[in-house]
C-alpha cells in the first residue's frame, strides 16, 4: 500500500505539473522538496504511467543490451582498424572539422585523443590568439639574435640558459625545435663532431689522469700557451685558468714562448686574486714552465707546482679546450687578425665575455663570474 501511495502522488504531481501548475506551488503544496520532484520529472517526461514504462523497458531491455555490445564491438574495430594508424594531428584535424556537431567528449573518446590535449591545440591555433603568434615571434627574435650575437656558434643549450637570464622560461627542446625551423645551425660544432668521436675514448681515460677533486676557488689553476698565426709571424697566449670556476684569471700576448712570459701572466694573475695561499699550478711539460726561473718563483711563494704526464696532452685538457674555444669563437671566426694589436683586441674582447656572458656546460650553463658569485 506504501509503494502505491508514494507512486500515487507521483502521478498526481506529475499531472498536476503538465497541466500547468508552478513547480514551486507543487513542491509547497505536497511538501517535496524541489530535487525530488525534479527527479521525477527526469524520469517521466512525459508524464507515463510507472507500469507502462517499466513493462516497455522490460520488454526492450534484450534488445537494448543487444545493442549496446553491438556499438562497442563497432568501435573497438574502428579503433583497431582505422584510428590507431592516425596521428595526433590527424585526429585533431578530423575534430577541427566536426567540431559541435556531437559533444567534445564524445569526438576525443572515439579517436582516443585525450580532451586535455585537443582544447590546448585548439587555444593555440585560433586564428585569432594573438597571444600565443606574438610569444612565438617573440621568442624566435631573441633566440635569432643570442644566436647572431656568438657569432653563430652557440648550440640550444647554451641559448636556453640564456633565454632563462631573460626570465624567458623555455626548454631546450623548444629552442631546439625554433632554431631548426628557423635555419640556425651551428656549423662549427657540426664540422668538429667527428674528430671530437675520434678521440673520445682519450679524453675519458684522461678525466682521471689529473683528478685534483677541486671543490673551491683558488685551489688549483691551470695554465698552457698557444701559437696564432699573424702575417706569417707566430705570437704566443699564455692564461692561467681557476680549475674550479673556469675563469680566466690571467692572460698576455708575446711574440715569444719563453719563460718570461709564464711567469708575467701569473704574477698578474696572482696579484689579481689577492695572492692565494695553498695553490696548485698545473701545467704540461713545456719548457718555459720547467724553467728554473719559473719554478723559483713558486718555491719563493710556496705554491705546488704539477705536471701533466709525458706526451699526455689531454692532462691539462681545460687549457687544452679553452684554446680551442678561444681560436674557434674569438679569433678565426671573424677572419684572421692583420696585426699584432687587432690579435691583443680579440683576445681581450673575447676573454672579457668569456668570463662574464659566455655560458659554461660544466658550470651548468653559467658563466665564470656567476659561478664564482654562486659559490662565494
Amino acid at each position: 500500500m506504501m509503494r502505491h501511495k508514494i507512486y500515487h502522488n507521483q502521478e498526481k504531481v506529475l499531472k498536476l505539473y503538465y497541466n500547468g501548475s508552478s513547480p514551486t506551488w507543487i513542491c509547497e503544496e505536497y511538501n517535496i522538496p524541489e530535487s525530488t520532484f525534479f527527479y521525477w520529472l527526469s524520469k517521466y517526461p512525459n508524464g507515463l504511467h510507472k507500469s507502462e514504462n517499466y513493462k516497455d523497458r522490460l520488454r526492450n531491455w534484450p534488445k537494448m543490451v543487444s545493442h549496446t555490445k553491438k556499438l562497442e564491438a563497432e568501435n573497438a574495430f574502428l579503433k583497431r582498424t582505422l584510428v590507431k594508424n592516425l596521428s595526433r594531428k590527424e585526429r585533431m584535424t578530423i575534430i577541427d572539422a566536426e567540431y559541435g556537431k556531437e559533444s567534445l567528449h564524445v569526438q576525443c573518446e572515439a579517436l582516443d585523443l585525450p580532451r586535455g590535449t585537443y582544447l590546448n591545440h585548439r587555444d593555440r591555433n585560433k586564428n585569432n590568439n594573438a597571444w600565443f603568434k606574438k610569444r612565438e615571434a617573440e621568442y624566435l627574435e631573441l633566440i635569432t639574435k643570442i644566436f647572431m650575437e656568438s657569432g653563430k656558434t652557440y648550440g640550444f643549450r647554451k641559448i636556453t640558459a640564456i633565454m632563462h637570464r631573460y626570465n624567458k622560461p623555455v626548454s631546450a627542446r623548444y629552442v631546439r625545435k625554433v632554431m631548426v625551423e628557423a635555419g640556425l645551425y651551428n656549423e662549427i660544432s657540426a664540422r668538429i663532431k667527428d674528430r671530437l668521436l675520434v678521440a673520445r675514448h682519450l679524453r675519458e681515460a684522461a678525466h682521471s689522469a689529473q683528478d685534483f677533486n677541486v671543490r673551491k676557488i683558488n685551489q688549483v689553476w691551470v695554465s698552457d700557451t698557444s701559437a696564432i698565426l699573424v702575417n706569417n709571424r707566430y705570437y704566443f697566449v699564455c692564461v692561467y685558468i681557476d680549475l674550479f670556476s673556469r675563469k680566466v684569471l690571467g692572460w698576455n700576448l708575446g711574440r715569444n714562448n719563453s719563460s718570461q712570459l709564464v711567469k708575467r701572466t701569473f704574477l698578474q694573475a696572482y696579484k689579481r686574486r689577492n695572492s692565494p695561499k695553498g695553490l696548485i699550478i698545473h701545467t704540461d711539460n713545456g719548457a718555459c714552465y720547467t724553467s728554473f726561473s719559473f719554478n723559483q718563483t713558486l718555491s719563493k711563494l710556496g705554491l705546488t707546482h704539477s705536471y701533466s704526464r709525458v706526451r699526455v696532452p689531454h692532462d691539462n685538457a681545460v687549457a687544452e679546450s679553452f684554446f680551442s674555444i678561444l681560436k674557434r669563437e674569438g679569433i678565426y671566426l671573424y677572419g684572421y687578425p692583420n696585426s699584432f694589436r687587432e690579435l691583443k683586441t680579440h683576445i681581450k674582447m673575447f676573454i672579457e665575455k668569456y668570463n662574464s656572458t659566455r655560458p659554461h656546460q660544466h658550470l651548468d650553463y653559467l658563466s665564470p663570474n656567476e659561478f664564482e658569485k654562486k659559490h662565494q
